[in-house]
């Protein structure tokens, strides 16, 4: 007991010390006086948060290197999957099913190696002729939507005439309405943009960044290819149309891969045309 009462006249200065800190604290948290409750909880939680939130930093640092290598992997994957299952390998037609019209398109994949801008006379070249299966009026299109028509074929090679022709036209569809439409390309100096759809009814609603594509119509390309998007809308009050300029999906200052796509039954549908 003697010894206690040493310890405790030794160390009383902390004893009381102690002592005060306890009753302080019982008070700040039993009392009514929230601010003070509320500014060390604060203090206590930024601290904790601050802790955590380098924790996490250096954790996302460190891990960096190894999510961009999955995520490179994972894409690389993707990629393969999309070019085997709708694409083409090598040097075959792959085939395609085009429900909406019950008729079978093959793509093929093919090298832009020559694009000639002449204004009027625009055209491009690929590395793929009639050896390969490619014949006239077989449609091109690229990694993001059409580009052209092929109107010349020697053994090796094959001329396309793009969007960007004055001799080029197509019947297009508004995504949004299923409404009709004619593309064309107006030339006009040091312009290669100058894409517009007419013969739209003036009273669809067709609104700016909307979407055309292909119809189907002419057997030449399936339906649902992407053509571009509307950047301005104007109406012709005499013709009771639309003026719908587009901007197409495809950059024609930046081709390379293209894919040549076939329609097996392009002869009989060409028959129903021609009786019309």
């Amino acid at each position: 007991m003697k010894n206690i009462i040493l310890l405790i006249q030794k160390y009383r200065n902390f004893i009381f010390f102690l002592f005060l800190e306890i009753i302080a604290l019982f008070f700040l948290f039993s009392s009514n006086n929230n601010y003070h409750h509320y500014n060390y909880l604060s203090s206590s939680n930024r601290f904790s948060a601050s802790l955590y939130h380098f924790h996490y930093n250096l954790s996302t640092y460190f891990s960096l290197k190894e999510i961009n290598e999955e995520l490179l992997i994972e894409n690389a994957k993707l990629k393969n999957q999309l070019l085997n299952k709708e694409m083409v390998v090598g040097q075959k037609f792959l085939k395609f099913n085009d429900t909406t019209y019950q008729k079978n398109y093959f793509f093929k994949e093919v090298k832009v190696i020559n694009s000639q801008f002449k204004f009027f006379k625009n055209n491009l070249i690929i590395n793929s002729g009639t050896k390969s299966g490619v014949s006239l009026k077989m449609g091109l299109m690229g990694t993001k939507g059409i580009l052209g028509i092929v109107t010349n074929t020697s053994d090796h090679y094959s001329t396309i005439r793009p969007l960007i022709n004055p001799d080029f036209g197509l019947k297009v569809l508004h995504k949004k309405t299923n409404s009709w439409g004619d593309l064309e390309w107006i030339p006009e100096k040091n312009n290669f943009n100058n894409i517009f759809i007419k013969n739209i009814p003036i009273y669809t609603e067709v609104k700016e960044k909307d979407l055309f594509i292909t119809s189907g119509a002419e057997g030449i390309f399936p339906r649902g290819i992407n053509v571009g998007r509307v950047e301005k809308v104007s109406k012709n009050l005499e013709k009771q149309t639309l003026l719908i300029k587009l901007k197409l999906e495809e950059d024609f200052s930046k081709l390379n891969v293209g894919f040549i796509i076939k329609n097996s039954t392009k002869k009989e549908f060409n028959h129903h045309l021609e009786d019309k």
